[in-house]
């Protein structure tokens, strides 16, 4: 009696030629890696599908597969059959697969990838591609409505004052009290009153922002209130709503509080008091219902010994007071956020993705930051657009677009009673700083790898630094 479990020939003959046509129409668009999830081959159809103009070898493929799954296939020895990859703005199906070698060890990845074509994963591929256009649809319908761009997740970096700060956010969320966001112009203000919205019970409502200092001094009570239908000569006479009406039941982020004149300050109190306003022209009261969260630059408790700000709005507002560190009392985060800026700019400039080498790092490192991280934003903006196509920002084009002369350093005479004069003629250097850093830095990354048996990405988890960084300081040292 033949066996029931084991399929007759001809279907064995037929799977085995349905695997090799498969095959054939995946390896048009198939990419290799090694265990450091470097490129070391990519077909022709995969290099042109990603825009390339040269061989991408050598280079990490999540700069160019942002969310490849090749490096979790190499980390783990575990293969991803048929998975859904979005690249190149449209879906594909992807598979990838560990390699190994006679002994069994994994020594790199390789990974196959089917487009939207007439073979029947092709068309699966397109059907996917058809239902993002469908709820590419839906969601711009929705940004119609105001809602937060950004979320916690946004918020880059391993600092000890960033991870104080996101923990307080989480927890000022949750309670639905006035929060004031103090700091420097360029911190990020308005990325940290997202993350508040979208963390609280607010985050379905809208979040409606409203800078102060933007608008006319003669416009701003119109514009937060709304103005009555015929209020005025020339006034709608539908009327319009303010940004209170609009972000009822939801967030209203007023930036540049301090620009806020003296007769609207006032009416801000009311609503802060009563929840409660009334549109220019109007009689009729309106319930507010809003969550304000406010910000500024300037020292307003010093406007208020000059009498520019009211004591009561500010305390008031003042419900949780967060101050937000400069860039320059957080430079260990400056990769981390340099990462996270060049992703977005590439991806809006729809560019390949770009790196900074590690000495353009240093150098970012070493510079003050006046204008913050929106002055850091436009450097990198800047780089990208002159680095001609190459995906590489080098130490002297970002050294040229920040202007500052780093050539050499002025070295102060030593202090008296501090550092001694009296140098000694067999005087010996001691090993230079910069390699006793190396040094260490090495014998930290070994101790990390050693610790999670070789595996790079709980390695940067445990270093509290991204994988691209761990890759690249490992290439630099040597590791």
């Amino acid at each position: 009696m033949a066996n029931l479990n084991t399929p007759p020939e001809g279907v064995k003959e037929s799977a085995v030629q349905m695997l090799a046509e498969s095959f054939g129409t995946f390896y048009e668009h198939a990419i290799a890696v090694d265990t450091r999830h470097r490129i070391t081959w990519i077909s022709e159809g995969y290099r042109k599908f990603l825009g390339l103009n040269y061989e991408p070898l050598g280079e990490p493929i999540k700069r160019h597969v942002p969310n490849s799954f090749m490096p979790r296939v190499v980390d783990t020895g575990k293969p991803v059959f048929l998975d859904l990859l979005y690249v190149q703005e449209q879906w594909v199906i992807v598979s990838a697969l560990p390699l190994q070698n006679e002994k069994g060890d994994i020594v790199g990845g390789f990974g196959f990838v089917a487009m939207a074509d007439n073979t029947s994963l092709g068309k699966l591929a397109d059907k996917y591609n058809k239902l993002q256009k469908e709820l590419d649809s839906v969601t711009s319908q929705l940004d119609l409505e105001r809602r937060s761009k950004y979320r916690l997740s946004h918020i880059v970096g391993r600092s000890r004052e960033l991870q104080g700060l996101k923990k307080k956010l989480r927890q000022v969320a949750r309670f639905d009290i006035s929060v004031l966001l103090t700091g420097e112009t360029g911190t990020g203000k308005e990325l940290f009153a997202h993350a508040i919205h979208q963390l609280s019970n607010r985050s379905h409502k809208p979040f409606v922002s409203l800078n102060v200092s933007a608008v006319p001094e003669n416009l701003i009570e119109a514009e937060f209130f709304g103005v009555a239908p015929g209020a005025f000569t020339g006034a709608s006479r539908e009327g319009r709503e303010g940004k209170l009406a609009l972000a009822r039941g939801g967030t209203l982020f007023l930036d540049e509080i301090g620009d806020m004149p003296p007769n609207v300050q006032s009416k801000l109190l009311r609503v802060l008091q009563d929840q409660e306003f009334e549109a220019v022209g109007s009689n009729k009261v309106q319930k507010a219902n809003v969550r304000i969260v406010a910000a500024t630059s300037r020292d307003l408790q010093g406007m208020i010994r000059d009498g520019d700000f009211r004591a009561d709005l500010f305390y008031r507002l003042n419900g949780m007071p967060i101050h937000l560190p400069a860039l320059r009392q957080r430079l260990e985060d400056i990769d981390l956020i340099a990462e996270r800026i060049l992703d977005e700019i590439t991806t809006r400039l729809n560019l390949t993705l770009y790196f900074l080498t590690p000495e353009a790092l240093d150098i970012l490192r070493r510079h003050t930051w006046p204008g913050n991280v929106r002055e850091l934003r436009n450097v990198l903006e800047r780089a990208v657009i002159l680095s001609e196509n190459n995906p590489e920002i080098g130490a002297e084009l970002v050294h040229e677009l920040i202007g500052t002369d780093l050539s050499t350093e002025v070295v102060k005479p030593p202090v008296e009673g501090v550092f001694s004069n009296d140098w000694s003629p067999d005087f010996q250097a001691p090993v230079p700083l910069q390699e006793q850093m190396a040094a260490a830095e090495r014998t930290i990354l070994r101790e990390a790898l050693g610790k999670t048996g070789g595996n790079r990405k709980q390695a940067a988890e445990l270093l509290g630094i991204s994988r691209a960084s761990l890759y690249e300081k490992m290439r630099r040292l040597g590791v």
